[in-house]
Formats: structure tokens, sequence, C-alpha cells
């Protein structure tokens, strides 16, 4: 169905006057905008004409160190300074940061000649320094850390054994070998004072569980201040071995027996079965059980039966069982009579 003329002409001409509109809140908006933009221009420019605080993160480093000197406590790498200047100084300073030069300290300007020793360095240096490099108007509100200082060592040192801090644990399927240290001894810088009371060299503490297998870790010292290790780390190797299952067949001898009487049990060979970490495995034979009884023993046994005991179990093996618990025995003269039979005669 066609609408009327009319009708259709009635549609553009609504159409033709809401373009018309648009345009014109348009052209009123951008105005706006424009305007605002201007007005928010001004009021920046007045807000930067203010002062202004700000934290500005400056390195730090320490120069003309001799050689044969060691720094066993170092200045910071970088400090904060708190400052105050107007808000487009302050604006400059935090886009253009890496136009800061480091504030440089001269090592001999502090050094005692001392064979070890601390330099303490004013805050009053370091912001002097700092502020040679920085606009005239601006001012330095604090520094933090509020110390500075280092230590320094020519040469004085003794080398000391690593005393290793720490608990290492394993799966239950896995036990704990070994650990070995590398190296196992560090050369420490130290002021003699410090030097004459220490034994060890004392690593950082190493916690680990549920270990596997055989795993390395790098591990730091102790820190103390004015004190260095040479090498400032070392590796702990934890040697971590696995448990099997193995079984041997090991018989029951008698112990303290007269010449002419033997032990005979039923079986004469038990079954031992023991845990031992898996590179011992191949070292655990029968012979190194002793599974004994006593005459004593024997003599005193009320059953019939003898529960046998181990004697003897080799170095590393665990959770040893004996199958099966109880034998039948008999005490046997060379002759062919038991104890029993001689008892017997000797009475009569």
């Amino acid at each position: 169905m066609q609408l009327p003329k009319r009708n259709r002409t009635n549609k553009r001409n609504v159409f033709a006057a809401f373009l018309s509109l648009l345009h014109s809140r348009g052209r009123d908006m951008l105005v706006f905008v424009f305007f605002l933009a201007i007005s928010f221009g001004f009021w920046i420019l007045q807000r930067l004409d203010d002062t202004f605080e700000t934290d500005l993160m400056v390195p730090m480093e320490l120069v003309g160190v001799p050689k044969g000197v060691l720094i066993t406590s170092s200045l910071p790498k970088e400090i904060t300074i708190t400052v105050e200047d107007r808000g487009t100084n302050i604006f400059n300073y935090l886009f253009n940061s890496e136009s800061i030069s480091p504030i440089r300290i001269d090592f001999a300007t502090y050094d005692s000649g001392a064979l070890t020793g601390k330099a303490s360095i004013p805050a009053a240096d370091v912001q002097r320094l700092f502020l040679q490099q920085m606009a005239s108007s601006l001012q330095v509100v604090r520094l933090r850390p509020g110390k500075f200082e280092f230590h320094y060592n020519r040469g004085l040192s003794r080398r000391l054994p690593v005393g290793f801090v720490g608990a290492l644990e394993t799966r239950k399927q896995n036990y704990l070998q070994d650990i070995s240290l590398s190296p196992d001894s560090v050369l420490v810088y130290a002021p003699a004072s410090i030097l004459d009371t220490m034994r060890y060299a004392y690593t950082q503490r190493l916690e680990a569980s549920e270990l596997s297998k055989t795993s390395t870790f790098n591990v730091d010292f102790t820190k103390s201040t004015g004190v260095m290790m040479v090498p400032e780390t070392i590796k702990v190797t934890a040697h971590v071995d696995y448990y099997t299952e193995q079984s041997v067949k090991v018989p029951i001898i008698g112990l303290n027996f007269p010449a002419d009487i033997s032990l005979k049990t039923f079986p004469a060979m038990v079954t031992v079965k023991y845990r031992v970490g898996a590179s011992n495995a191949g070292l655990i034979h029968a012979d190194n059980f002793v599974l004994a009884a006593s005459y004593e023993e024997l003599l005193a046994n009320k059953h019939q039966k003898y529960r046998p005991q181990l004697r003897s179990t080799p170095l590393g093996v665990s959770h040893v069982r004996i199958t099966p618990q109880e034998v039948d025995y008999l005490l046997e003269y060379t002759s062919g009579k038991t104890p029993d039979d001689t008892n017997d005669t000797q009475n009569d």
C-alpha cells in the first residue's frame, strides 16, 4: 500500500527539521567544549604556578674506591628525596627523571685510613650534592633513608667452614641421604672484633618439603653489617633417594651352645623383609643379618615355638619383618640324645 503524496511530503519535512536541529545543537556543543577546554587550560596554568611536594627516586654511587679495598656493606643504590617546588618544575622533574644524575660519593673524602672501618656521610653532604644539579627554586624537605654509611675492608679476612641452617623434608617414599655444600668453606671479610667471635659462616635458613629427587638450591649467607662472604652464595644439594622393598632368606643360629648340643629349627631359614634405599639395595645380602637364639633363652622357654630375634641389622635398613614370626625347634645332642633325655638319666 502506498502512502498519499501529501503524507510523504510531511515526513520529509519532519526529518529535515530534525536534522537541522541536530546540526544546530552540535555547533552549540562544539562551542561549549572549546571554551571548556580553554578554561581548563587556564586553570592548569594557574595551578602549575603553585608550590607542590613530590618524591624523587635518585640513584647513589660510591666512586673512587682504591684497588685492594673491599666494600663489605655498601650505600643504598637509590634514595628517596622529598622536594618542594613550583608545579611547572615538579612536572618537569617527574617526566624527565632520567635526566637526574646519580649522587656520587667520593670514597677518599670519608676514608679514615684504617684496616677496616665504617664511613658515615652526613645528610647535609648528600643534600648538597643533589642540589648542585637542580633548579635554585627547589627545596629539599627530607631524605630517606635518614642514615648513609658504608663499611670497607683492606684484606682482613679468615676462611671459615659453612654452617647450614634449614629443614629439608622428603615425601614418604623417599629419604634424605645427605646434604652437600659447594663450597664448604668461604672467605669472610670483617673487622677483627667480629672475626674473632666467628666459628662458622652460617647460611640463611632454607626450608623445603615434599622432595622426591636430588635438588640443588642457591642460598645466601646470613647478613651482618660490616661482614662479607666470598662467594656470597653457595649451592646446597639435598641428595634424595627412594625406598625399595627387598627380602632375603636367613638361617637361625644358636648362641652359647655347649659343644655337644646343636640347634635345629623348622623351618631352617626364615624370610627377612626390609626397606632400603635404592642406591644401597645391591650392597645388602643375607649374611648382613644375624638371626640367633641363645641356649639360655631356649632352656627357659616354656613354649613349643620360639620367636627368633635379630641380633645384627645392616646400616640403612628399616622396617624389618620376619616371616614366619615363630618357628619350631629342637635341641639335639651329637650322640642323638636330647637334653631332656640326659636330665632323665641323671635323675635315675
